[in-house]
C-alpha cells in the first residue's frame, strides 16, 4: 500500500467514532462548497458604495472564470488518466456519502475552493481568510470521507494556482472587466424592474 493510501485510510478511520464531527464533517463534505456560493452572491448584491460594489463584482466575475477554467482543465485530466478513488481501492476506506466511484484527481472542490480564494487573497476582498479556512476544512472533509488522496489535494491547489495566474494576465482581466461591467448594468436594470413591479 503506497504512502497516499495510507493517509487515507489512516484519517477515514476516525469515522464512526464520534458522532459529532462525523456528522459536521459529513454535512460540510456535501454541501460545504455552498458557501462560496454564498458569498459569490454578498459580492455581487450585498450593499455598498458604488466603488466598492464595483471592485467586488469583478473580483467575483474573475473568481467565477477561473472556476469555470479550472473545471475545464479537470475533465481534460479526467479522461486521460481516471485515477480510482481511495474508497474503490481499499475496502476498508468507508464512503459514508455515497459518492459514485469516478475520476479522483484532481479534487475538484479544492480546486474550485482554493482557486476563488486565490482571488480573493489577490483583490484583498472581505473575508478571504475565512473563506481560506472554510476551502482548507472543505479540502480535509473530502479526505475524511475516503474520497480523495493528498495528492488529489495538491494536485486541485496546484491547478488553482497555475489557473489564477492565466487568469490575471492583462488582457484575461481586461476582458473579465469589461464583461463584468455589461452584466453589471444588465443586472441591476432587472432588479430595478423587479422592485418597480413589486
Amino acid at each position: 500500500m503506497n504512502a497516499d493510501l495510507k493517509v487515507v485510510r489512516a484519517i477515514n478511520g476516525v469515522a464512526g467514532k464520534h458522532r459529532t464531527m462525523d456528522l459536521a464533517l459529513d454535512a460540510f463534505t456535501r454541501t460545504g462548497h455552498l458557501t462560496f456560493v454564498l458569498y459569490g452572491l454578498w459580492m455581487w448584491f450585498g450593499p455598498g458604495k458604488a466603488w466598492d460594489k464595483s471592485r467586488r463584482r469583478r473580483s467575483a466575475m474573475m473568481a467565477l472564470f477561473s472556476v469555470g477554467l479550472a473545471s475545464c482543465v479537470s475533465m481534460l485530466i479526467g479522461k486521460i488518466w481516471s485515477r480510482k478513488r481511495p474508497f474503490v481501492r481499499d475496502w476498508k476506506i468507508w464512503n459514508f456519502t455515497g459518492h459514485k466511484a469516478n475520476a479522483s484527481f484532481p479534487s475538484n472542490h479544492t480546486m474550485n475552493s482554493f482557486v476563488i480564494v486565490m482571488q480573493l487573497y489577490r483583490d484583498k476582498m472581505p473575508g478571504r481568510h475565512i473563506m481560506a479556512v472554510m476551502a482548507s476544512l472543505l479540502a480535509f472533509s473530502r479526505m475524511f470521507a475516503g474520497l480523495h488522496y493528498p495528492t488529489d489535494l495538491l494536485g486541485g491547489i496546484g491547478i488553482a494556482g497555475l489557473v489564477n495566474a492565466a487568469v490575471n494576465r492583462s488582457f484575461v482581466a481586461r476582458g473579465i472587466a469589461h464583461v463584468t461591467v455589461w452584466i453589471s448594468l444588465l443586472l441591476d436594470k432587472m432588479v430595478a424592474i423587479i422592485r418597480k413591479a413589486r
